[in-house]
């Protein structure tokens, strides 16, 4: 038997083989021998979830008490074998959903403690958000201790839910010199402030992620390890960053002022608190800007005047995405570094002229019964559109108008389409009775169709009729395409459902009837050289992710 070379590579190398493995398979190496077994009774990355260990509801009383506590016995004890045995911990993420706080706040504490003495470069802590209640029906928080600032080799800090920073934490003296990403949903915060205090003590922080926070009624109480949230909260309304040099990448979501000024930033995603409210954001010194992202600006018309004042600003934005905005029903996008363009479900959108030559992707997503014209005055050869969009059985008829308004034709690269079941079965759709040869797309993706299989011919030819795609893809989920559905497409392209079509009466053909060969494949592993129905059925039924392709041949 040849000799396991592996086993014999340094720790430090086996650990990081380890670290590229999912959780689950990095456990099983355990088995493989004494070598690997040590190896991961010293992986310095360490990962706690309750869900593991809870199982499924319902469950006796007894049952749960007792998984509780072997859950606690476990992370204690993985922690204090660490420590005692001098080994470095560079991770620790603790995930805890269905074990109430109150019971395990000490232990946290203790657990935080032992990490932060350890050398820990990357801690996560996700706790239940809208906190679980305690006999007395108070729900609580978890009080951050000051120990975590204490630990010198952080570099990453992930709080996630019902966590608070305290003041005692805020008033901390000691400077986070080595960490450089924050990232913080669903905390609650001591007071307006607590923040820029928090980072102005972060010199070489580079990641910011702050969402949806609260902070703290003045008039609460100051409560002991655990703080109850049944005291009044309040959104957190203003954010202010500077004197932050290094800083790369800010991503906000739920306050309304926000004042950047950060000359490094590159990146910058932006969503207020309250849609409707007017909101204010400030980052015109950000001159290094790469990419903007803003979500939800619903309060304020983003005007084409805003797009003309925006590049020039902003020399260097190369991506800009607009998702939820109200925007004028015409803009102009002028811009020679712009490479990436999305423009997700924007209201009043009817005209859209982009002068970008060198954009290689461009997004659109919204409701197929908005029909606007976008054209691409200059665009390099390599630009590729990518279309999503929702639409209603009965504007089927509109879609090929819809396809005919993005200009140059030849930019759209896929269509994805949910198309939505009638309410009322009886309703007649509107066939089309155009014959030309409609306009070609690379590729056609159908996310959801009518389940109703009188609608199936309907829908079929009013996307053959519509577009003439190279490659149409379908879901195998069959909660939103059923498999009925998809051998009826497969028939329909093969030309055995021919007689069906309206052109069988006239003197011109339908382009899918002249079809050379149709080459079904699976984004999954199958057997090419069995039958279609066969691959067919030999594919899960509820595949989330995965399609099967037809492949055309004109």
């Amino acid at each position: 038997m040849d000799e396991d070379q592996i086993s014999n590579l340094p720790k430090n190398i086996l650990h990081d083989i380890l670290s590229r493995l999912p959780e689950k398979d990095a456990a099983r190496t355990s088995v493989l021998s004494k070598a690997w077994a040590e190896t991961w009774s010293t992986f310095p990355i360490l990962s706690f979830c309750d869900t593991k260990i809870i199982g499924t509801f319902p469950q006796p009383m007894e049952d749960f008490l007792r998984k509780r506590k072997n859950f606690i016995d476990y992370v204690k004890r993985t922690l204090l074998r660490f420590c005692d045995q001098g080994l470095a911990i560079k991770e620790f993420k603790l995930s805890v959903n269905c074990f109430d706080l109150h019971y395990m706040s000490k232990d946290v504490d203790l657990w935080l403690k032992l990490v932060s003495e350890s050398g820990v470069e990357v801690l996560e802590l996700c706790l239940p958000d809208g906190p679980e209640q305690d006999e007395e029906g108070q729900d609580q928080c978890y009080i951050l201790p000051t120990c975590v600032l204490e630990a010198k080799s952080l570099n990453k800090l992930v709080l996630m839910g019902g966590i608070r920073v305290d003041q005692a934490f805020l008033n901390h003296s000691i400077k986070v010199l080595s960490l450089r990403v924050l990232s913080l949903w669903l905390v609650l915060l001591g007071d307006e402030q607590a923040i820029e205090h928090l980072i102005s003590r972060c010199p070489s922080i580079e990641y910011i992620t702050l969402k949806c926070c609260s902070v703290l009624n003045p008039g609460g109480g100051a409560g002991g390890l655990l703080q109850s949230r049944r005291t009044r909260t309040l959104r957190m309304k203003s954010l202010n960053m500077h004197g932050l040099p290094k800083l790369k990448g800010v991503d906000v979501q739920g306050i309304q002022e926000v004042y950047i000024d950060a000359p490094s930033l590159d990146n910058l995603c932006y969503c207020p608190g309250d849609l409707h409210a007017p909101f204010k954001m400030e980052f015109d010194r950000c001159t290094n800007l790469k990419g903007l992202y803003l979500w939800s600006l619903k309060s304020t018309i983003i005007t084409d005047k805003w797009f003309l004042e925006l590049f020039p600003k902003f020399p260097f934005l190369e991506s800009l995405k607009l998702v939820n905005c109200t925007m004028s029903e015409k803009i102009n996008i002028s811009s020679v570094q712009l490479k990436v363009l999305e423009l997700s479900n924007c209201s009043n959108l009817k005209e859209v002229n982009v002068d970008a030559p060198n954009l290689i992707s461009c997004g659109y997503c919204g409701d197929g019964a908005a029909k606007p014209i976008i054209s691409f005055l200059r665009s390099s050869s390599q630009l590729e559109v990518n279309v999503l969009i929702h639409i209603d059985f009965l504007d089927l008829c509109n879609l090929r108008e819809f396809i005919q308004n993005f200009k140059p034709q030849n930019v759209l690269a896929s269509l994805s389409l949910f198309i939505h079941q009638p309410i009322v079965d009886e309703l007649n759709p509107v066939a089309l009775q155009d014959s030309s040869l409609p306009p070609s797309i690379k590729h056609l993706d159908l996310r959801s169709v009518p389940k109703t299989e009188t609608f199936y011919w309907p829908v079929v030819n009013s996307l053959l009729s519509s577009c003439c795609p190279l490659t149409i893809s379908l879901s195998l989920n069959s909660f939103f395409c059923s498999r009925t559905f998809i051998e009826f497409f497969y028939e329909t392209l093969m030309g055995r459902k021919e007689k069906d079509c309206f052109c069988s009466s006239g003197h011109t053909k339908c382009w899918w009837h002249g079809l050379k060969a149709v080459k079904a494949t699976s984004s999954l592993k199958t057997d090419e050289n069995v039958d279609f129905k066969t691959m067919l059925d030999a594919l899960p039924t509820f595949a989330a992710q995965d399609n099967i392709i037809f492949e055309l041949e004109l």
